[in-house]
């Protein structure tokens, strides 16, 4: 069971800004930098977060299915104590889906990513291929 008790009360309290709507990152640099709330990022001293470059047509498909469920999940957090934000779960909702189709997408290319995957159903394929350490999934 997820514990929410972590997350305390005002964490979004100042993340709305003069349209009352929280100023997001777009999926891309919110991924890069772990926060998707701009008011909420706060560099670590000097560091600058990397611009991450996907070397392989699978890489690439991964890396944008990574930004937008991180993205959405970000969007999870903040409508579990903003529920009737409807701009904000308009917007969960399409990263959601684009999420929910890369995720697709990516598994009729390469194969299952997770667990409950569709894929697993008839046979699990972990056992079948190489690990990326192995030489696998190039």
């Amino acid at each position: 069971m997820y514990n929410y008790n972590y997350i305390p009360n005002d964490y979004f309290r100042n993340v709305k800004a003069k349209n009352n709507q929280p100023n997001l990152y777009s999926p891309e640099e919110g991924y890069d930098k772990g926060n998707l709330f701009e008011s909420l990022y706060q560099p670590y001293k000097n560091y600058q977060p990397a611009n991450l470059k996907a070397k392989s047509e699978q890489g690439k498909l991964f890396l944008e299915l990574s930004r937008y469920a991180f993205a959405a999940h970000e969007l999870n957090l903040y409508l579990d104590l903003h529920p009737d934000d409807t701009t904000m779960l308009t917007l969960f909702n399409d990263y959601r889906m684009k999420s929910n189709n890369l995720m697709m997408e990516y598994e009729q290319k390469y194969g299952p990513l997770t667990v409950s995957s569709d894929d697993l159903a008839t046979s699990f394929l972990w056992e079948k291929d190489k690990w990326p350490w192995e030489g696998g999934n190039k």
